[in-house]
């Protein structure tokens, strides 16, 4: 069980066990921070988190959200402090394309050229996959080229390049009209600047008038274009999101005019920037935070934006829905196709959250409704819809995302999984890390209580003090979701007919300690904690800036914290308020 990099994922092999914790790992990944290892050693006692952090009642919610664990004090102290009175940008590494973020841009770049788009899906279908760190799968500090990569990168810029050269719309000068090597240096110059996001040097473009004329040298115009874009596609100026940055007015270092373009087309539509973003990069027109908002609200408003739901897809697990599998022995009546339509009903209920700026954080976890199609509102029982749209409809007991797919990609093939619920939740929507159990603790739940429920039988295991110290930081978070099955289904009894009990009692966090009633309650108690924001706001950080939070940080932290809560808590709103930190604004 290899510990790769600091605070990052343990993976598992979910087949080596059959009813256990590690046995329950949901496959995806398991947060275990590298610092435990000696509590490890001891036997899991219960402690989460990292050094200085605390998780019973009177810790500090603002640990992961821009306060200061030292102090304690809240984000708007510490934006008051002397340390956040000159910019503090934190760290700024260089970041390679993510898999999704490659397909995006060599979409966009060869936008219009036929052909192209379905080479691209399919040559990054054969890309390794990147690896997790705290769920996500774009840190720029685990995105590195080995020699596999590599590879694929130069296997696609060949297929690529091969069908982008012959297709019409790549080249849009006439070389019959205007001379060869005149018409390549135009390309040279505009389908470069797209592909570095930026203007090319002399240096540059000579460089590749050179490779058109070896490539074109006694065959044709088009092979000599292959030449150049076959290169081009293998540039660490596209490859990478280079950044070399200026100096700034502020004493600190500033992203470029187009390096600031980058950074906002990236973070909102996962992508180069376009026509507008370039123009304004060239007319210095991105310096100053109002500029900047004007631009990301503009792009907001635009279809590409819907490529940033990225993140709830990796945040919530959505993107590993069509790997779910159920015996529909267990669950018969199973709607073809089941784990898309879950996928989609995620994507448009957060879509429907996005587009209405008081679309809140509280709404996400509460929701009594959802979006189903025909398909979707049969599976769950749901009159009145059909079709293929997806439309919203009321589902009282339900609980925004907690009781969509997210729950479901914890599940077994034969039952629901509380452990793996319950894990979700305390990692993803709390932010604290659990640690995994010592080798030799007894986990194999074979044989223990027969004749009890999931519920009673993990109780039962909980009396083992090897065992009590992470699973009482599960399970009584995941038993709460036991009136629905693993399809999604509401239910009354467990797979055995056993009458399913939802109440728990929470324990070890913030301020969601006490009793809970279900899923619902729990949703009420998530979006009022300011535990769940604090993990919410550090969330987006990770994700949107592609890496995880340092010290230097914490002003941008507690600025994005209280943006937020400014807001009333808007998901749109907190995605306007990541262009407008030190991290985003500055470079070190």
């Amino acid at each position: 069980m290899p510990f790769v990099g600091r605070g990052v994922e343990e993976t598992m092999n979910p087949e080596q066990h059959t009813d256990r914790w590690p046995l329950d790992l949901p496959g995806k990944k398991l947060r275990v921070a590298a610092p435990l290892l000696l509590a490890l050693a001891a036997g899991c006692n219960g402690q989460i988190g990292g050094p200085g952090q605390s998780t019973g009642p009177g810790a500090d919610p603002w640990v992961g959200g821009g306060g200061d664990p030292e102090s304690g004090q809240v984000p708007e102290d510490v934006l008051a402090s002397p340390f956040c009175q000159t910019p503090q940008p934190g760290s700024a590494p260089l970041r390679r394309l993510s898999n999704h973020e490659y397909t995006n841009t060599l979409k966009d770049l060869f936008s219009g050229v036929s052909g192209v788009a379905s080479t691209i899906d399919t040559v990054v279908a054969t890309f390794p996959n990147e690896p997790e760190s705290l769920g996500f799968r774009n840190n720029a500090s685990f995105l590195t080229v080995g020699s596999l990569v590599a590879q694929k990168y130069l296997d696609a810029a060949e297929q690529i390049a091969a069908v982008a050269a012959r297709a019409p719309g790549l080249v849009a000068c006439d070389p019959a009209a205007l001379g060869e090597l005149e018409c390549a240096r135009d390309f040279i110059r505009t389908f470069g600047a797209r592909a570095y996001r930026r203007p090319l040097t002399e240096a540059e473009v000579q460089s590749y008038e050179e490779r058109f004329a070896a490539g074109s040298d006694g065959t044709t115009f088009n092979e000599g274009i292959e030449w150049v874009v076959f290169s081009m596609l293998q540039s660490p100026n596209v490859l990478y999101r280079v950044e070399l940055g200026q100096a700034g007015a502020e004493g600190v270092n500033e992203p470029t005019p187009y390096e600031m373009a980058s950074r906002l087309s990236y973070l909102v539509w996962q992508s180069q920037p376009d026509e507008e973003l370039t123009r304004a990069a060239a007319a210095d027109e991105l310096g100053t935070p109002e500029q900047i908002e004007a631009q990301v609200r503009r792009m907001l408003a635009d279809p590409r934006a819907d490529r940033l739901f990225e993140y709830f897809d990796q945040w919530l697990d959505t993107d590993i829905l069509s790997s779910m599998s159920r015996d529909p022995a267990v669950y018969p009546g199973v709607v073809s196709g089941l784990p898309a339509l879950l996928h989609e009903e995620t994507r448009t209920f957060v879509k429907s959250l996005f587009a209405d700026p008081s679309g809140s954080l509280d709404e996400l976890f509460t929701a009594e409704y959802s979006f189903v199609n025909g398909a979707l509102a049969k599976h769950y029982g749901v009159g009145g819809v059909s079709g293929d749209d997806f439309v919203r409809v009321d589902m009282p007991g339900r609980s925004g995302v907690l009781t969509q797919g997210m729950m479901l990609t914890r599940d077994k093939a034969t039952r629901t999984s509380i452990v793996r619920r319950g894990l979700k939740v305390r990692t993803d929507l709390l932010c604290k890390l659990v640690p995994a159990p010592p080798n030799d603790v007894q986990l194999d739940l074979e044989g223990l209580g027969e004749g009890l429920s999931q519920r009673e039988r993990l109780e039962l295991h909980r009396t083992d003090p090897s065992c009590a110290g992470c699973h009482n930081l599960m399970d009584p978070l995941g038993v709460v979701f036991e009136s629905f099955d693993a399809v999604g289904r509401s239910r009354t009894t467990d797979e055995e007919g056993r009458p399913v009990v939802t109440s728990s009692n929470i324990a070890h966090t913030f301020d969601l300690d006490g009793p809970v009633a279900n899923a619902a309650e729990l949703g009420q108690r998530l979006a009022q904690s300011e535990e769940a924001r604090a993990c919410y706001v550090l969330q987006n950080f990770r994700f949107f800036y592609g890496r995880d939070k340092t010290d230097a940080d914490r002003c941008s932290m507690a600025a994005l914290s209280v943006a937020f809560k400014e807001s009333g808590y808007s998901l749109s709103e907190l995605v306007v308020a990541l262009t407008q930190t030190d991290a985003f604004r500055y470079r070190p």
